[in-house]
């Protein structure tokens, strides 16, 4: 396949990787509500929007829910990349969130049964949007577990999350402090055509 890298969405595309390393040093306003805009405009099921994002940059909040991401974390070690650790890689790793500046949390209605599509929509098009605007992001699960921890459901319901809503994804997102990172090769047997 030619790599058209001249069409900017496609450059983003093709080029975007997780960043686990970030910069001490918050997102740009403007580029950051551009970026959480984008996760709000992504499709939906039958148009009915039903994600909501709370965007939190305050650093010890996201250092406190992220040592409770790494807690919750119990899918055993594996790799995953040499260049950007995940805390599947390095045991040693306390910070599910990696220190990043911004972490963005995506809620879906609770029992609604297309919210797992339509969340990670709304992930797909920041983390474009993102790389794009010269940002790194990584997405990170166990948002559901770690929004039924008491201390965790209060910060969210204290910030306008309704209790009705559970939490579908933690999008990570700063600056990254360097540019290491390890291209996996595509996987074969992937792609069919009939």
């Amino acid at each position: 396949m030619q790599e058209d890298f001249e069409n900017p969405v496609i450059k983003a595309l093709f080029e975007r990787h997780s960043v686990r390393k970030f910069q001490d040093k918050p997102v740009d306003q403007e580029i950051l509500r551009t970026i959480v805009e984008a996760g709000l405009r992504a499709p939906s099921s039958g148009g009915t929007q039903p994600t909501t994002l709370l965007v939190s940059t305050s650093k010890d909040m996201n250092l406190k829910l992220g040592r409770l991401s790494c807690d919750l974390y119990d899918e055993g070690l594996y790799p995953v990349s040499k260049a950007q650790p995940s805390i599947a890689d390095d045991p040693t790793l306390k910070d599910g969130f990696y220190g990043a500046p911004v972490v963005v949390h995506c809620f879906t209605p609770r029992g609604y049964s297309y919210a797992p599509f339509d969340a990670s929509m709304a992930a797909a098009n920041m983390m474009i949007a993102a790389w794009s605007l010269g940002v790194g992001s990584c997405f990170v699960s166990r948002a559901q577990r770690l929004f039924e921890v008491d201390w965790a459901r209060d910060f969210a319901r204290e910030n306008g999350i309704p209790d009705d809503y559970e939490g579908s994804f933690h999008l990570v997102m700063g600056y990254a402090s360097d540019n290491a990172w390890s291209p996996k090769p595509l996987y074969p047997g992937r792609l069919h055509w009939c």
